[in-house]
This record gives C-alpha cells, sequence and structure tokens, in this order.
C-alpha cells in the first residue's frame, strides 16, 4: 500500500524543520513539496491533489482560512491539519465547521502531532478500503449485470414479477425496454439437424451472438438463452411493424442456414403493449415453435397464423399402417425401412392436420413403439427406458427430424430382431444336436421326435437347419451315426450286426448298406483295412 501525500503550506520555518524531525514515512506520509502562499497553495492543491495539507494559520484573521475553504473545493478528499498560534475558542469552531481534519496549536508539540498522524492515517486507511471494496461492489455489479438481466427476463417471461416490483427491476438491471408495444420471438436450434462435428450447444450459443448482432442493429432488443432457446424480447413503435420483423427474422433464418449451417425455427408470439403480458406473448411463441412438427423447419411460423386450425375433425391413424410398418421392421432391410417410414408419416400428416392431432397421433407411435419393442424383448434406453421424455419431445419436432429419429429407431429395432434371432437359431441348433448325440441310438429317432422336443414345426426346423448347418436334419442324423460306427468298428471287436444296432439300424443289411455308400466300403472291408494299415506299421 502506497504512502500518504502531504503538502505544507508554510508562513515560517517551524513546517521546514518539521519535515526533518518528523519520520514521516514511519507514520505512513511522504512529503511532497513546500508553498509559501495562499495562491501557491491552491495551485498545487488542484493538481496533485495530496490526501493531506499541513498549513500555518493565523486564527488572529479569518481570512487566513481561504486556503481551506478554496481548497476543499479544489480537492474535496483532501484533509486539513492547521497549526496556530492563538488558541481561540471560537476561531476552532470557525476551522471545525469548515471540515479541518485536526487542529494544533503553537508551540507544537512532536509527540501531538505524530499522534495526529497516526490517527488521521488510520482514518484514511479505511476510507481507502471503503472506496476500493465500492470500487469492487461496482466491478462485480458491472460483471454480473448481464447475469441479472438475463435471469430478470426469464423470470418475466416466466410470469414472476409482480407489477408492484417492475419499475424497480427495470432501473436496477439497466433494461431499456420503453415500448409502446412489444413482441417475443423463440428461436429454436434443431439439434438433430446439427452440421456434423459441432456442438450443439456452442451453436446455440453463436446463433444467440448472430441473433443479438442481426436483430440489433435494426430493432430495440433483448436476447438470452431460455430452456435450451433463443429468446427475444422486441420492441416496435407500432404494432403494426409485426409484418417488418416477421420478414426479418425469415431472413435470419436463411441468413443462419447459409452462413452457420444450422436449422432454425423462429416461432412469433402475439404483440403486447405491456411487458407484464409477456408471458403471453413467450406461450405464443413457444407453441408457434411447435408446429415445426407440421409446416417444416428453417422458417418464421407466426401464432397468429396457425391458431385458428385447431378446430378440425381427427381421424386416428389406422392400425393397418402401424402393422405394414413393423412387418417391415422385422424383415427390413434397409432401404425397405426407409421406405416404411416414409409412408407411415406420410400417412400421419395426412391425418393430423393440426398440432393437437398431430401430438395425439405421434403419442400413439410411442406408445406402439413401446409395446413392440417390450413385447420383442427388445431393449433401446431412449424408448424402454424413459417413453415419457419422447411424449415430451417427439411431437414438437421438425419432419425431417422426426422421420430421421424413427428411421433410426427402427432399424436398431430391425438389428436387435435379426440378433434375438441368430441367438435363438443357435440355441435350437445346438438343442438338437444335442438331442442327437442322446439318442441317435434309437432306431426310431426321427425329424418329428426332435421337433416336438424342442417345440418347433417341422417345416421351420428343417429350414433353419439347413440355413445354420449346411445339410438337412436328415443327413446330419445319418452323418453322425457313420462316425460312431467307424469308431466302433476301429475301438472295439463288436461285430457289424452289434454296432449296427448300437447306433440306430435295426436291419443289418440296411446298416451296411448305408455305411458302404457313406465310406465306399462294407463295414467288414473298412474295418479289415484298417487292420492292414495298423500290422503294416
Amino acid at each position: 500500500m502506497g504512502k500518504y501525500s502531504v503538502l505544507f503550506v508554510e508562513d515560517a520555518p517551524i513546517a521546514s524543520s518539521l519535515k526533518e524531525i518528523v519520520p514521516w514515512a514511519e507514520l505512513g506520509f511522504q512529503v511532497i513539496g513546500s508553498v509559501f502562499s495562499t495562491e501557491a497553495a491552491l495551485s498545487m492543491i488542484s493538481a496533485a491533489k495530496p490526501d493531506v495539507v499541513l498549513t500555518e494559520v493565523k486564527m488572529s484573521d479569518l481570512a487566513d482560512l481561504a486556503v481551506v475553504k478554496r481548497g476543499k473545493a479544489a480537492s474535496p478528499e483532501t484533509a486539513f491539519v492547521i497549526l496556530t498560534d492563538c488558541n481561540d475558542f471560537e476561531c476552532a469552531q470557525q476551522a471545525m465547521r469548515l471540515g479541518v481534519a485536526d487542529y494544533l496549536t503553537m508551540p507544537l508539540n512532536v509527540a501531538e502531532l505524530k499522534a495526529v498522524m497516526t490517527r488521521l492515517c488510520q482514518t484514511l486507511n479505511q476510507h481507502r478500503n471503503t472506496v476500493q471494496n465500492w470500487q469492487a461492489m461496482q466491478h462485480y455489479y458491472r460483471d454480473s449485470l448481464p447475469v441479472m438481466q438475463a435471469n430478470f427476463y426469464a423470470a418475466l417471461i416466466d410470469g414472476q414479477v409482480e407489477p408492484a416490483t417492475l419499475e424497480a427491476y427495470l432501473r436496477d438491471y439497466q433494461v431499456g425496454l420503453t415500448g409502446p408495444f412489444y413482441a417475443c420471438l423463440v428461436l429454436h436450434t434443431s439439434s438433430a439437424q446439427a452440421p456434423d462435428g459441432k456442438d450443439v450447444t456452442a451453436l446455440r450459443a453463436e446463433v444467440l451472438k448472430q441473433a443479438n448482432d442481426f436483430f440489433g442493429a435494426l430493432w430495440t432488443t433483448v436476447a438470452f438463452c431460455y430452456l435450451r432457446n433463443t429468446v427475444m424480447v422486441v420492441e416496435l413503435p407500432a404494432e403494426s411493424d409485426a409484418a417488418a420483423l416477421t420478414d426479418d427474422a425469415d431472413r435470419f433464418c436463411k441468413l443462419i442456414k447459409s452462413q452457420l449451417g444450422a436449422v432454425i425455427t423462429i416461432g412469433i408470439g402475439a404483440v403486447t403493449d405491456d411487458l407484464l403480458d409477456l408471458p403471453k406473448a413467450y406461450h405464443g411463441a413457444r407453441t408457434a415453435v411447435s408446429y415445426r412438427s407440421l409446416y417444416g423447419a428453417c422458417k418464421v411460423i407466426n401464432i397468429n397464423e396457425v391458431a385458428p386450425t385447431e378446430i378440425t375433425d381427427f381421424t386416428p391413424i389406422s392400425d393397418a399402417a402401424l402393422a405394414d410398418l413393423f412387418k417391415v421392421v422385422h424383415v427390413g432391410p434397409d432401404e425397405a425401412i426407409a421406405e416404411a417410414v416414409e409412408a407411415y408419416l406420410a400417412n400421419v400428416n395426412q391425418t393430423a392436420t393440426c398440432m393437437a392431432h398431430h401430438t395425439v397421433a405421434i403419442n400413439d407411435l410411442v406408445s406402439s413403439l413401446y409395446r413392440f419393442a417390450v413385447n420383442n424383448h427388445l431393449q433401446i434406453p431412449e424408448l424402454t427406458d424413459d417413453p415419457k421424455a419422447l411424449y415430451a419431445r417427439l411431437p414438437e419436432l421438425s419432419p425431417q427430424t422426426l422421420s430421421l429419429w424413427l428411421l433410426d429407431l427402427c432399424k436398431q429395432l430391425n438389428r436387435q430382431l435379426a440378433a434375438a434371432r441368430d441367438n435363438s437359431s443357435t440355441a435350437l441348433i445346438q438343442s438338437a444336436k444335442e438331442f442327437v448325440r442322446a439318442h441317435y441310438s434309437d432306431e426310431q429317432l426321427s425329424l418329428n421326435d426332435v421337433c416336438q422336443a424342442l417345440g418347433v414345426s417341422n417345416s421351420y426346423f428343417s429350414t433353419l437347419f439347413k440355413r445354420e448347418v449346411g445339410q438337412s436334419f436328415i443327413t446330419y442324423l445319418t452323418d453322425f451315426r457313420m462316425e460312431r460306427a467307424s469308431r466302433l468298428l476301429l475301438e472295439t471287436t463288436e461285430k457289424s450286426q452289434a454296432i449296427g444296432h448300437l447306433v440306430g439300424y435295426a436291419d443289418p443289411n440296411y446298416f451296411s448298406s448305408v455305411f458302404k455308400k457313406h465310406f465306399g466300403r462294407s463295414p467288414m472291408q473298412y474295418r479289415g483295412g484298417l487292420a492292414k494299415v495298423s500290422s503294416s506299421k
């Protein structure tokens, strides 16, 4: 912390001696000079703004207090300490009324002067701390003002500002909205149609900045982020200026698309002449934005143009349309799924001609998708874990975004169904093979026995087995029995007839015929050939 500056206004050599005998630096002061006249003192005070002026005054002449009067006018923060040869009480009162910090009589007591300057240093320290704290508070207030303004705007459109407190908020938060009319805009940035590799949060921030620059050059506006959208309150000189604002908003949509590659939809609520009616205007703007699910994104939607279409008849989406979609989801491929999704949503758009109907139709779709996934034991967290979030979000998606979402979900369902089928098929084939290993010696073993044990139809199992194993079940069973028979011929001395019985053949001749067809020689020839090979070794 720096030293406080001291200026001497001398009338006699005493001041010069004080500069030498008083340890000013230890007391927290630095002498910046001496002057010898009132005019020189006032010039120095005006220029240097010293913290303390130590002046000699002959109290017998009250005019000598001119240096205090005029000095205070030139530098109100400067503290004056008077050294005088007079202890007249009335004159002392006169000095104190002028704001003199302290009053000392001569002959001067150095210890007394040091005590006065020590107290004065403490007073100056307190004042400096107060000023610094106040400056810090002002700096914090300036830094926090944008956040406080945004919070106020959010509270205003949310209907949380009371009429009695509105003027105080406008003044304290330096809000320059004076009307006479106001429009509320909601700018929705599509996250599903964001440019590849672009962070959606950063994209919304860029849209907010661009909106401030674009609309701020044309209108008196405030813009802020609220519930993942950009919200703007725009002053209108006349209610009819809403048309010009709509045109500007349409140009802004195109500008953002060309410059950022972002798809935004702007909803405009009804114009109002009262800031306290902004909640209604904001609700209208949000409702207008939600109509992008019917009219598409990257455009301006005015609530006054869409609200009347609510009164219409409604025919639910047919079950056949949904059945067609699920049928394709079961079998694929992706191209067929894409066509089925497009056909289903076209059906939705033809049937649901207003927002209320569209919401019902999309929520019915969510319910049907949920049942489909659960009934088929499929797990897609977005759908099966939190369908409630989908009920709130999907009806507001633009047609393109909704189509992309449904296509992706249907592909996921198709993949999981295929994986489930593969897992089920593998398990079924493995069970069939195990059944063969356990019952191949049964002379009556047949395809019917295996299918009955596994609980599947003959045609389904035959098709599945041929596809997965690469041969028919009967061929597999025959190959298995022949492999067992060849091992028994090698490893045992049982007769051919007995081995045939052990591997499921009651007729020795038939067994011998099948064996020869499989290995190219009879069982006895097969065993004899192996014996010769063994003896030659």
